[in-house]
C-alpha cells in the first residue's frame, strides 16, 4: 500500500492552523487595545503643594494727585473784521493772513484815506469860519432889541462846525485798521485795490477776516466725575498742556455743569498763561495731552500695577494665608497704583497667582520695599 499524498492529509489539521491564527489575532487586538498604564504608589500632586508667592511690604508716603487727560484746543468767540469807512484797501499788513498774530493797536489794513483828508480839511475851515462869526457878533454893539439872540446863533454854528470836524477826524483814523488786542488770524479775505466798507453798504463781502484773542482760547479736556472729585476743588489748579510742538502753563478756569448724556463724562476747561507769546500757543483744532496737579495726599501706599486684580482688588498674605482685599484708590501715576493704607499683613502679592483662592495657604519668596523715596 502506498503513502498518503499531501492532498491526503487529515482535515483536522487545517481547522487546527486557522484556529490559531484566529487565537493569535485576538490576542494582538487585546494587547493593542488595553490601557497603557503603570501603577504606582500614592504621590503628593502640584495642586497639594503650597505656593510660593511674591510680596511687597509697602511703606506709607506722601503723594500728589496728578490727573492725565486729552483734549482739544478751540476759540470760544471769533471777530469779525470789518471795516467802518467806505473807500478802496491800499495797504495789507503781511501778517494779516491766516495764521499769522495781530499786535494790539497797530495797523495792519489802511484805505485810501485822501477823500477824509479833505473832509478834515473842509471840517477845519467850516470852524475857522464859525469862529469868525462868533467874534464879529461878540464885537457889535447891543441895539435896543440886544444881540444875545443873534450870538448864541452863531456860536451854535461854531459848535457844529467843531463837531463835524471831530467826525471828519474820526472817519480819517479809521482809514487804519487795528484791533485793541493781541489777535491771532484765523482767516483773510481782503487784497489790496478792493473797495470795503460796513455790511450796510458793502454787504456781505464786508468781512476782511476772522479774528480771535487770547482769553477766548481755551483747552477743554473730558474727565471722569472720579477723577474729577480727587481734584476737589478743581477750579484754579495749575496744568500742564503738551502738544508735540512744546508744553504750555496752563490754570482750570472752570467745569462743565452737566455730564455727558453718552460717555457720562464731566469737562474741565483751561485757559494758558498770560506769560506765553499769542504766537507760540497751539491752534484751535489741536490735539493736547493734559496734566493736572491736585491736592497733597499723606498716608497713602505707591502699589505696583502688578499687585492690582480684576476690579481694583489684590491678595494680602496674612498669617500665612491669602486674604483678599479692596483698598480705597486714590489714583494712578507713572509711579504706580495709589491707595489709601490698609492692614498689609506680611505683605502685597505681586505677579500673576494661578488657582489662588481666600484662605488658601502661600510661601513668602521674598519681600522687597514698595516705597520710593
Amino acid at each position: 500500500m502506498n503513502p498518503a499524498s499531501p492532498s491526503e492529509k487529515p482535515r483536522w489539521l487545517g481547522y487546527v492552523q486557522l484556529a490559531l491564527i484566529v487565537i493569535a489575532i485576538a490576542v494582538a487586538l487585546y494587547f493593542a487595545q488595553a490601557p497603557n498604564r503603570v501603577e504606582r504608589g500614592p504621590v503628593s500632586g502640584a495642586a497639594q503643594a503650597t505656593p510660593v508667592v511674591s510680596v511687597v511690604k509697602p511703606a506709607a508716603t506722601e503723594h500728589v494727585v496728578k490727573v492725565n487727560l486729552t483734549g482739544s484746543v478751540r476759540a470760544e468767540r471769533r471777530a469779525k473784521v470789518r471795516s467802518e469807512v467806505v473807500g478802496r484797501v491800499v495797504w495789507v499788513s503781511p501778517d494779516f493772513t491766516e495764521g499769522g498774530t495781530i499786535p494790539a493797536n497797530e495797523p495792519f489794513l489802511k484805505i485810501d484815506r485822501r477823500e477824509f483828508e479833505l473832509e478834515v480839511e473842509a471840517a477845519n475851515m467850516a470852524v475857522s469860519e464859525a469862529e469868525a462869526k462868533v467874534g464879529v457878533e461878540r464885537a457889535l454893539p447891543l441895539d435896543r432889541a440886544g444881540r444875545l439872540p443873534s450870538i448864541a446863533v452863531a456860536e451854535a454854528a461854531l459848535g457844529k462846525a467843531r463837531a463835524a470836524l471831530a467826525l471828519a477826524e474820526l472817519r480819517l483814523a479809521r482809514t487804519e485798521i487795528s484791533l485793541p488786542f493781541d489777535a491771532r488770524v484765523v482767516s483773510t479775505d481782503v487784497e489790496v485795490g478792493e473797495m470795503v466798507g460796513p455790511a450796510s453798504t458793502a454787504g456781505r463781502s464786508s468781512r476782511l477776516g476772522v479774528v480771535y484773542r487770547r482769553g477766548v482760547l481755551k483747552v477743554r479736556a473730558p474727565i471722569e466725575p472720579g477723577d474729577l472729585s480727587r481734584l476737589e476743588p478743581a477750579i484754579g489748579r495749575s496744568a500742564l498742556v503738551r502738544t508735540n510742538s512744546g508744553t504750555y502753563e496752563a490754570k482750570v478756569t472752570g467745569t462743565s455743569s452737566v455730564v455727558a448724556a453718552k460717555t457720562r463724562l464731566a469737562a474741565l476747561f483751561l485757559e494758558f498763561s498770560d506769560d506765553a507769546p499769542p504766537e507760540s500757543l497751539p491752534v484751535p483744532g489741536m490735539f493736547v495731552r493734559v496734566e493736572v496737579v491736585g491736592p497733597k495726599r499723606g498716608n497713602v501706599y505707591v502699589l505696583p500695577e502688578s499687585a492690582a486684580r480684576e476690579n481694583d482688588t489684590l491678595w494680602v498674605v496674612r498669617n500665612g494665608v491669602l486674604t483678599s482685599l479692596e483698598p480705597g484708590t486714590v489714583g494712578r501715576s507713572a509711579e504706580g497704583w495709589i491707595v489709601e493704607v490698609f492692614d498689609s499683613g506680611e505683605g502685597v502679592v505681586v505677579g500673576a497667582l494661578p488657582a489662588a483662592e481666600e484662605g488658601r495657604q502661600v510661601e513668602i519668596a521674598s519681600v522687597p520695599s514698595s516705597s520710593s523715596e
